[in-house]
């Protein structure tokens, strides 16, 4: 029981009042950070009833969520009086926005992973931070765990211009129907992204192809001639395909004329892409220049293809 004279003091870990989990979005985007400093004034019951920054982090969004965070999460056990009766105060800390190191790498390694290859274009959505958080253990679909199937879901996730998920289609199957059906369900539900930008900078709805990996848990410690499952996977370029961008660039620096072509698979887009949405509008890029350096108009022709084909019959070298 609480004595008189005690003082107040945080009802839990003042760490779990803001995570990286809450970064803001457009924070992330454009990869700002710093510290806040803030002062909340608590009422006798243990509850805040103000936030007050201190000392900025230098960005209105960065400040603005600590303020909110903290009062929605922030708890006491309010202080004691000399008659023992309890009693609110103020209370001071800093919250240091950093967005974490490798993040991205980390976010592979726990089973998702973005195609940088073939994002929207300017800009793609980007996975947040707070993927890390999703406990894929728990999703596994049991039919899927008790058969120990594995297997890499290559998805098209389309992304809204405020970050949420509002699709997911399979681009190339893991082989196990249930793995598939779990891998959009999970990106529907929990999927957290910064958004497409489009030719302005400016956020707008993409289109991003993505992988999400299944595989089993493993043993904390090896076990000798434990059985492993194996996961079989489909190359990522097993079907002939081609892809085809051609633009032209005005001496003004402005995009028109933009011609987009695609047969059968390709490693270039994602179905459903056509980079030409994008990459034109009301955006000015810089011109090219002749050897003078004056600004001149170009054509640039992108294009990819893969082929399959039999490997070549090596030749036996001869030795003079």
């Amino acid at each position: 029981m609480a004595r008189a004279g005690e003082p107040m003091t945080p009802a839990g870990n003042p760490g779990t009042w803001a995570t990286n989990a809450d970064y803001p979005a457009t924070a992330m985007r454009d990869e700002r950070e710093g510290t806040t400093g803030f002062r909340l004034t608590i009422g006798p019951d243990g509850l805040p009833q103000r936030c007050d920054v201190t000392s900025s982090s230098g960005h209105t969004d960065l400040d603005t969520t600590t303020c909110r965070l903290v009062m929605e999460r922030a708890r006491f056990r309010p202080g004691r009086d000399e008659n023992n009766q309890p009693v609110g105060g103020t209370y001071s800390n800093r919250i240091r926005w950093t967005i974490p190191d490798n993040y991205i790498d980390k976010l592979a390694n726990a089973g998702f992973s973005v195609d940088q290859t073939r994002e929207s274009w300017p800009r793609g959505p980007s996975p947040l931070p707070a993927m890390l958080l999703i406990d894929t253990t728990a999703h596994y679909p049991a039919a899927a765990l008790a058969a120990r199937h594995e297997g890499d879901v290559h998805m098209a996730v389309s992304v809204d211009a405020l970050g949420k998920v509002s699709g997911c289609s399979v681009i190339n199957s893991s082989l196990s129907a249930d793995l598939d059906k779990a891998a959009c369900a999970l990106m529907l539900s929990q999927g957290a992204f910064t958004p497409a930008l489009d030719g302005n900078g400016k956020p707008t709805k993409g289109v991003v192809p993505a992988m999400f990996r299944w595989f089993l848990p493993r043993p904390e410690a090896p076990v000798a001639n434990a059985e492993r499952s194996l996961a079989l996977r489909k190359f990522p370029m097993s079907e002939p395909g081609e892809s085809s961008l051609s633009v032209l660039l005005d001496a003004e620096g402005k995009a028109s004329n933009c011609t987009y072509s695609r047969i059968g698979e390709t490693w270039l887009v994602a179905p459903g892409i056509n980079p030409c949405d994008t990459i034109g509008g009301a955006q000015h890029y810089i011109p090219f220049t002749d050897a003078k350096g004056q600004p001149v108009a170009r054509r640039i022709t992108l294009r990819i293809e893969a082929k399959i084909e039999a490997p070549d019959v090596a030749k036996p070298s001869t030795v003079p």
